[in-house]
């Protein structure tokens, strides 16, 4: 023993070198002697720079024994450093690696802890999850609680803090008991709260095989592919994520986040935690509310026979999605929506099995006209391989300037490879004189059609040195609005129309037209299967901006005519149909974020979406400038300016923007998750390359 051991400095510290650490233990249940119940106790450990967690651990064991005669499995335990925010996880390394100082006061304290998961369709489970293991491997676990493939394409969500004085309609942290015991969680009513204890054989009740573990049931040692039929079979599937209620709370609905404008979204996208890092080290605690959510808009092979939860919860995000205005709708496309909406809910309520049969058609068949928008392969058309087909019509353009009062012009166009040429007559063309030529390789696509005013128009924003040049097509029918429309999506893309999936985009269209069609009619055809109900309250079917204009009276008739149209759907083929018409919206999958552009004064919008960066106005979302994933060679962080930096393969260009508001991180994300997610195949056998997710997303380079 040294002769120093023992004497102890002013500073706190002994002669030695050692001295006490401060270590709280907590989920405990002691005695003392006063013979109250201690839920946490603080044991002060003797330790010295040099000693490494493991020893550190074994001596605050070994004064529990002595003190408090405990005898329990610390298997589950591991030493948090709240201060420091993270986690002393690696038990070889000593102290001083970790900078422990004297100062330092630890928690011992169990890794895995319950956490209030809300669902996109706003219902609530408590699940115990791992604080201590990165976020990506926290949502595939939630995942194979709630039987969801692919949860490569989820992620986290914790709503940001309203900022003082901020109005802004994000969902508050409170917390009450209501008068019927349920919870107000995060401002939001728990509908169908699968709460622990009250449904005794449901997996989320204490004591049932899944309740304390998420280790699938079946694993056999080697990693599950998070899409294989083993992942599936390892979860509990609960009837209630299949289908929801016709309607939450009305304290739910008035408490959603509902954006007013662009700035609202863009903070509410800061709330995505970072995957690579753990709950813990980001804020969350026990019994905390997140939010599970679809954040990256790149869904693979949906699969009706073993999606039925996840095209479930894709349905309700699309839903509250439309209802909560995040992305813009036309009074159409709104009825539409609802009368899917009621038409899926009416099946909800039919507990007949043959109301799930009702739909004859092919499912094979409907999943190829659902190809293009779902992200399948497509099917080779058997036709002249040799040629570039193309399209010749007589279509109205329009140049939108500013002060501009000039209108459409009719012109004669020839669609050829990835380029439009327009001239003044069809003769004018046979001689090839007076061309003007748009190149649409990179250009923004957006559709603007009112079936009822017999409009069919295609907006086209095409990248220039200025900016984003905008040109206005105008179709005499749907007809060549669909072929068209087919055509310029594949452009923008780099893809002619010789490209195998050309037919099935020209079938997407048609069948989103048809929809509308459907929505806008008198409901006529088809036979009528439902008893139409008279009490539909139609805030829980229509956004609140169409429903001012249109009233309530008038929103039930127009959903009650036209719901008939979609009677030979079965449920899953009606969720499908939502999901495709919501992939179809010019708003659909954008995620907006504020940031500065190169030396610029003022904050932008900087828009990510999976195949694209759109640089936008701030004031109203036009698009000034994009550059698609496929032009990058590398995109990096640079952690002292806060700066995303992006180097195009055209020209050795660069493109920074400075995250002034929130983490670059965040952004980096959003690109590298969707590269991640484009090298997507379908071998069966194939696990979630993890590693690869995080050099993609990580934000540094080489």
């Amino acid at each position: 023993m040294s002769a120093l051991s023992g004497v102890r400095m002013a500073d706190g510290r002994y002669a030695d070198g050692s001295w006490e650490l401060k270590i709280t233990v907590t989920d405990m249940s002691i005695k003392n002697e006063q013979g109250e119940i201690l839920k946490e106790v603080e044991i002060p450990v003797l330790v010295t720079t040099e000693l490494h967690v493991g020893g550190v651990i074994a001596k605050l064991v070994d004064s529990l024994k002595s003190k408090y005669d405990i005898t329990k499995s610390w298997s589950d335990y591991e030493l948090w450093w709240p201060k420091a925010c993270k986690w002393l996880d690696k038990m070889g390394q000593v102290l001083g690696k970790y900078e422990v100082q004297a100062d330092a006061v630890l928690l011992y304290t169990p890794k895995h802890k319950v956490v209030k998961v809300q669902l996109p369709d706003l219902q609530y489970a408590n699940i115990r999850v791992n604080f201590a293991a990165k976020v990506l491997h926290t949502v595939i676990e939630i995942c194979k609680f709630f039987d969801i493939r692919h949860p490569e394409e989820l992620s986290i969500l914790v709503p940001p803090k309203a900022s003082k004085g901020d109005k802004s309609n994000t969902p508050s942290k409170s917390s009450k008991q209501n008068a019927n015991g349920t919870q107000e969680s995060g401002g939001l009513l728990t509908p169908n709260v699968l709460t622990p204890g009250l449904t005794p054989t449901s997996p989320y009740t204490p004591g049932s095989p899944m309740y304390n573990t998420l280790t699938p049931k079946n694993m056999k040692g080697s990693p599950m592919a998070s899409h294989s039929l083993e992942f599936l079979d390892s979860a509990y599937v609960d009837p209630k994520l299949l289908t929801t209620s016709a309607k939450p709370s009305t304290f739910a609905l008035a408490n959603l986040f509902r954006p007013k404008n662009l700035l609202d979204k863009a903070r509410y996208n800061t709330g995505w935690l970072d995957s690579s890092r753990c709950l813990m080290e980001q804020g969350v605690t026990e019994h905390s509310i997140i939010f599970l959510r679809f954040k990256f808009y790149s869904f693979f092979d949906l699969n009706p026979k073993y999606d039925s939860v996840r095209i479930n919860q894709l349905y309700e995000q699309a839903k509250w999605c439309l209802m909560c205005e995040e992305i813009d709708c036309t009074e159409e496309e709104m009825i539409m929506f609802a009368s899917l909406q009621y038409h899926i809910t009416k099946l909800s309520e039919n507990t007949d099995e043959e109301m799930e049969q009702n739909d004859n058609r092919d499912i094979e068949q409907a999943l190829q006209d659902l190809e293009g928008s779902l992200g399948s392969s497509s099917v080779a058309s058997k036709g002249d391989i040799t040629s570039v087909p193309e399209l010749a019509h007589y279509l109205k353009l329009f140049k939108p300037k500013k002060f501009t009062l000039k209108g459409y012009k009719k012109y004669y166009f020839i669609f050829k490879e990835t380029s439009i040429t327009y001239f003044k007559t069809k003769e004018e063309a046979a001689s090839l004189s007076s061309a003007s030529i748009i190149k649409l390789k990179g250009a923004e696509v957006v559709p603007d059609v009112n079936i009822s005013e017999n409009k069919y128009i295609i907006k086209l924003f095409v990248p220039s040195l200025e900016g984003m040049t905008e040109y206005w097509l105008r179709c005499e029918s749907d007809v060549v609005y669909c072929q068209w429309m087919a055509a310029c999506k594949l452009a923008a893309k780099g893809h002619t129309m010789a490209d195998a999936s050309y037919e099935n985009e020209v079938q997407n269209f048609r069948t989103l037209l048809k929809l509308q069609k459907s929505g806008n009619s008198n409901g006529t055809g088809g036979d009528q299967t439902l008893q139409l109900s008279t009490n539909i309250e139609p805030q829980y079917y229509v956004a609140r901006r169409h429903l001012r204009k249109l009233g309530n009276k008038v929103v039930v008739r127009k959903i009650q005519e036209s719901v008939t149209n979609y009677s030979s759907y079965n449920m899953i083929n009606a969720k499908l149909a939502y999901i495709k018409a919501w992939q179809a919206l010019p708003e659909y999958g954008i995620t907006h974020f504020y940031v500065k552009f190169g030396n610029a004064r003022r904050e932008e919008l900087a828009a990510i979406a999976f195949n694209r960066i759109i640089r936008m106005d701030p004031n109203n979302g036009e698009a000034l400038k994009t550059w698609r994933f496929n032009t990058m060679k590398a995109w990096s962080v640079n952690w002292d300016t806060n700066q995303v930096i992006i180097e195009l393969a055209e020209g050795d260009s660069q493109i920074t923007f400075a995250c002034t508001r929130f983490s670059p991180k965040l952004v980096h994300e959003l690109i590298g998750g969707y590269i991640f997610l484009s090298m997507r195949t379908k071998d069966a056998d194939e696990t979630l390359d993890d590693e690869n997710f995080f050099k993609l997303t990580g934000g540094w380079n080489g």
